[in-house]
């Protein structure tokens, strides 16, 4: 038996023509339409709904990330599967127009970026950089500032 961890995915937004493909997505990769706290038992995409697996083979985050990319390419999402014993999480999250931000997380989808990876990426910015211009420039997709930062006002907008 292969290891496997719970899955957890939100849809922001998406462009009414690929809701059938994010839902078939959703189908194919296992993700239950009523695994959600606000269980509305509905088989339509309720945006701003959790929607999850609570075990699935680690590394299905990857391959729902890319159908939904794909397939849905106008979605606004998050999703992460969480950690299993010592590998960590997989976060990815989607803001078209803005990118897309993957990686490592915890079991609540906090993204985190490990110290060691943290030190090879400054170490390799050009010589002369400032961490403010590191920080705009190829810090922000070691960071995912901008995609996190796109994806705020789409989270407000699903709080009660």
């Amino acid at each position: 038996m292969s290891d496997r961890s719970p899955l957890q995915m939100f849809v922001y937004s998406v462009h009414e023509s690929e809701e059938q493909a994010v839902l078939e997505v959703m189908e194919e990769e296992g993700l239950d339409l009523e695994w959600s706290d606000d269980d509305q038992g509905t088989s339509a995409l309720v945006l701003g709904r959790r929607y999850g697996i609570d075990e699935t083979p680690i590394g299905s985050s990857r391959d729902l990330a890319t159908a939904l990319l794909q397939r849905a390419p106008s979605a606004v999402f998050k999703l992460w599967q969480d950690p299993h014993y010592s590998t960590d999480g997989h976060f990815v999250a989607h803001v078209p127009g803005i990118g897309t931000y993957t990686t490592k997380c915890d079991s609540d989808g906090t993204p985190h970026t490990s110290v060691p990876d943290l030190i090879t990426q400054l170490a390799n910015a050009p010589a002369g950089i400032t961490v403010h211009d590191w920080l705009a420039g190829p810090g922000t997709q070691v960071l995912g500032a901008a995609v996190l930062s796109a994806l705020k006002p789409y989270e407000k907008e699903q709080l009660p």
